[in-house]
């Protein structure tokens, strides 16, 4: 087994579900700090947003819910392309500025919002960091 290779294909097929990672536990972690440790319906709330947010870019993406997942194989990037400092860092960014100016009094629509602007987020950056790629590549 060649072992960097293997390495190699493992990030290249783990960056963007790693960088969502870090994006997600990031805004749970960001909620956590502006409201303590939640509750059950309030988790539940964020996930539903995350779910929402998801299920709205998937609309978007492949017209509608009815259509076939298909999708062309992506580009090989640059290495730099693969750590998501854009997306991930400016995902986080946007939720803790929401978080800055988000009504207290309601914690479930807070929770729901950022588990959808984190998601949405995420994605639509990820695209501007394919686009910044392209132009330097």
């Amino acid at each position: 087994m060649r072992y960097r290779r293997r390495l190699a294909a493992n990030l290249a097929s783990e960056s963007e579900a790693y960088g969502y990672t870090l994006t997600i536990w990031g805004s749970g972690a960001l909620l956590i700090h502006a409201y303590s440790v939640p509750g059950v319906a309030r988790i539940l709330s964020f996930v539903a947003g995350a779910l929402a947010g998801f299920a709205l870019l998937a609309a978007v993406a492949f017209e509608g819910f009815s259509t076939q997942m298909s999708v062309e194989g992506s580009p090989s990037s640059l290495v730099v392309s693969a750590i998501h400092v854009l997306s991930t860092g400016g995902a986080l960014a946007t939720v803790s500025l929401f978080l800055d100016v988000a009504p207290q009094r309601w914690p479930l629509v807070v929770f729901f919002a950022v588990g959808a602007l984190a998601t949405a987020t995420y994605n639509v950056l990820l695209l501007f960091e394919a686009l910044a790629v392209r132009a330097v590549a």
